[in-house]
């Protein structure tokens, strides 16, 4: 096909974006080679790739020919899709490399042959870790098995054997593998090494004692290794008869005639393949070593006591750390086990000094106006030590591990120092990332610190309908608290609307149990003239008679728990946001006389790393005039990126056992963001979430406020159940009609 001609579709299809036109000509090149039947297959998916990456995209253009030689056409897109979820996770390079190779990379595993990447794993990995340990043990991607202490790094795709569940057993044993060595103690220190050089791990003290430390690491890792899977064969023996057929396929060292020493222990560790005794004078000492190493009450002090006997027996040519560790065994990362025990002293020193209520620092000038007492009070200020005080007398370790300031409360602007403060936000670094983050301090009851829960953002993924998947880990959503707010609106709304009010609760007073008659029963309040008539007939015909002949009115309790979901973007400022508010005061007065659960949550943002949802009124709250303040403060603030507001009360209706969950959003209109999230876009990711939370069992009911009915509207909402409202001074009376009709 001519350069020119696919040049000019491809324009059409980018629009209105202008790409460089080198780039282009150097993307399209080699397509205009191919048949046209395969240019229309690539070019379709040109609109799920251009608007994540331009770069990944002309990759794309020159990666689709030669893939579509081990693709059939029906695999294309879904070879695209897993594409962009490689991009997301990986960036660009991980693309790239995945395009390299189309047999071994997606072919395969589309065989359910080939390789497992650590993201498909996680899923079913991460509990089985969080239960051997106990506790949470995050598994982060790394280059090679190793564990910090706090978490577990994994290689990030595993492709050594050839079927996939060969390869899940191997991440298994690595994971166990990982959590042994927490458990056993590799990385204890025994009391005799543990004050030998400040700032650096004791066993690193240890191996540096020795003219060839990194001979002594690996030796110990060694020794440690076999110490090891003897323990994993006495507390996971299944996985052990499982892992062993494994095991014994490993290829270990080069394959050369001649192996270095640690490949011939190694060998002789995996595969019981020992040299003859007295061939070598060092294995044989290894090897009764090991022994020793392996028994069953053997510690990591038998591993430090066999390298002082071993490593005087090994040539000071040899270089172990050349040979590549067994491919489970990973690498010891002392260090980072050093950092971290004192990071957590730091983090303790922190937690004493917070709980501590400190009076006020009394100043020298004002010690000095007391008269007689004033040398009392300068006695008692100078016992005094503020935060700032303390942490200046912390060892000087921990200033260097550690930076104090940003371990401290960060104040803004609009942060004011109330008693009683709902919530503060504090600098925190991530255990998982290693990346700067903030983390929420949420205190149920005003005043009381050792209440307090840190609530963490919470990441949820994105439609994308474009590649007719999801955009992995997309959203950040935080829980904001929104400060009450001590205004006249509240009074004002209770005088204008208390008739209404007064009516509401009358009626809702009604609903508080529900009553339907059940038919055909054995006894009941009447009899049913239905049932009589079939009985008398099944006589007549010389079929048996039914007993079940009575009516009973049957009275159930409600069990009906809600959420309201507000907009309180932007374009909700004036008479929406009034009503709004308006709406939820009367439903609250009105359902104060029912017993049905409900939470009140405001959402916002700006992109997608910032969508944020504000709880006014959580499930478990009373509605209190704390609550009624609250509604006070909802106001106008940014954009509207719905969906992920859904899925987070769509995640928090999972905590809620009813036998109806309701969710009702309050909108005025059409989801956008600041980042080009718009359009049929954000309306089919909108829709979406819609549609996984009927699917997770709850029914969501969406109220639109606007001046106009658009055509989007049908589409976005689908299947759920939505209503117009036009009229806005309308809401308030409409919005308590609606709640009656959906739990009646």
């Amino acid at each position: 096909m001519d350069l020119e001609i696919l040049k000019e579709r491809f324009y059409e299809m980018v629009a209105p974006s202008i790409p460089n036109e080198w780039d282009v000509e150097e993307a399209l090149g080699p397509l205009a080679m191919d048949e046209a039947e395969n240019i229309e297959d690539i070019f379709s998916q040109i609109p799920a790739i251009w608007p994540v990456s331009h770069s990944l995209c002309f990759a794309y253009l020159n990666a689709a020919g030669p893939a579509l030689c081990c693709l059939a056409q029906d695999e294309l897109s879904l070879w695209v899709h897993t594409l962009l979820d490689r991009y997301e996770s990986g960036g660009l390079r991980a693309a790239r490399l995945f395009m390299e190779n189309v047999e071994q990379q997606f072919a395969c595993h589309q065989r359910g042959q080939g390789g497992l990447r650590l993201l498909d794993v996680r899923g079913r990995l991460q509990p089985y870790v969080n239960g051997l340990a106990g506790r949470e043990l995050p598994l982060i991607t790394a280059d090679m098995p190793s564990t910090d202490g706090e978490s577990i790094y994994l290689p990030g795709e595993i492709g050594l054997f050839p079927e996939k569940d060969e390869n899940f057993l191997l991440y298994k044993l690595m994971a166990s593998f990982q959590w042994a060595c927490l458990e056993a103690g590799t990385f204890a220190a025994p009391h005799h090494l543990a004050q030998r050089k400040k700032g650096a791990h004791p066993l690193d003290c240890f191996f540096s004692e020795f003219a060839n430390p990194a001979n002594a690491r690996c030796l110990y890792h060694f020794f440690e290794t076999g110490r090891i899977l003897r323990y994993l064969q006495s507390e996971l023996p299944g996985l052990m008869r499982q892992a062993a057929p494994l095991l014994s396929r490993l290829v270990i060292g080069d394959e050369t005639d001649s192996p270095g020493l640690l490949a011939r222990l190694q060998q002789g560790l995996i595969h019981d393949a020992w040299l003859d005794p007295g061939r070598s004078q060092v294995d044989d000492a290894a090897h009764r070593l090991l022994e020793t190493c392996r028994s069953e009450f053997a510690g990591n002090v038998a591993s430090l006591e066999a390298v002082r006997e071993l490593i005087p027996l090994v040539a000071p040519e040899d270089n172990l750390e050349q040979t590549n560790p067994l491919v489970f065994q990973g690498k010891l990362r002392l260090q980072e086990m050093r950092n971290l025990g004192l990071r957590e002293k730091m983090n303790k020193e922190l937690r004493m000094m917070r709980t501590v209520h400190l009076p006020p620092v009394v100043k020298q000038q004002d010690t000095q106006r007391q008269g007689n007492t004033g040398q009392q009070q300068g006695q008692d200020a100078a016992m005094i030590i503020d935060a700032e005080t303390a942490l200046e007398q912390l060892p000087p370790f921990m200033h260097s591990q550690m930076n104090i300031e940003s371990a401290l409360p960060i104040e803004t602007e609009n942060e004011s120092h109330q008693p009683g403060r709902s919530a503060t936000t504090e600098n925190t670094v991530s255990a998982t990332q290693g990346k700067g983050g903030q983390v929420f301090a949420r205190n149920a009851q005003d005043g009381d610190t050792a209440g307090w829960e840190h609530v963490a953002p919470l990441v949820y993924d994105e439609w994308d309908y474009r590649r007719k998947g999801f955009r992995r880990n997309w959203c950040v959503v935080t829980e904001k608290d929104i400060e009450p707010a001590h205004n006249t609106f509240l009074e004002k709304t209770l005088q204008q609307y208390r008739g209404q009010i007064r009516r509401l609760r009358h009626q809702f007073e009604r609903l508080q149990t529900s009553e339907r008659f059940v038919r055909r029963q054995r006894e009941g309040n009447d009899i049913d003239f239905d049932a009589v008539v079939e009985s008398m007939a099944d006589m007549r015909a010389g079929r048996p008679s039914s007993d079940r002949l009575f009516i009973r009115l049957a009275r159930e309790n409600r069990d009906i728990a809600v959420y309201f979901l507000v907009d309180m973007s932007n374009s909700t400022a004036g008479w929406i946001g009034q009503s709004i508010k308006e709406a939820l005061v009367l439903i609250c007065e009105a359902m104060e006389v029912l017993n049905d659960r409900y939470g009140i949550y405001g959402f916002s943002g700006m992109r997608r790393l910032r969508c944020e949802v504000f709880p006014v009124k959580r499930m478990d709250e009373r509605y209190s005039q704390t609550v009624r303040q609250r509604i006070s403060a909802i106001g106008p603030r940014e954009y509207t990126r719905m969906a992920p507001a859904i899925r987070h009360m769509t995640s928090l209706f999972a905590r809620v056992e009813a036998k109806v969950r309701l969710l009702i959003v309050l909108s005025d209109g059409k989801p956008e963001d600041y980042d080009d999230y718009k359009g049929d876009y954000a309306i089919e990711d909108t829709r979406h979430a819609l549609l996984e939370a009927k699917a997770k069992g709850v029914h969501p009911f969406c109220i639109t406020i606007d001046r106009q009915a658009h055509e989007y509207m049908d589409h976005m909402y689908g299947e759920v159940n939505y209503i117009f409202i036009d009229k806005i001074k309308q809401l308030p009376a409409r919005m308590s009609e609606i709640y009656r009709a959906l739990t009646s």
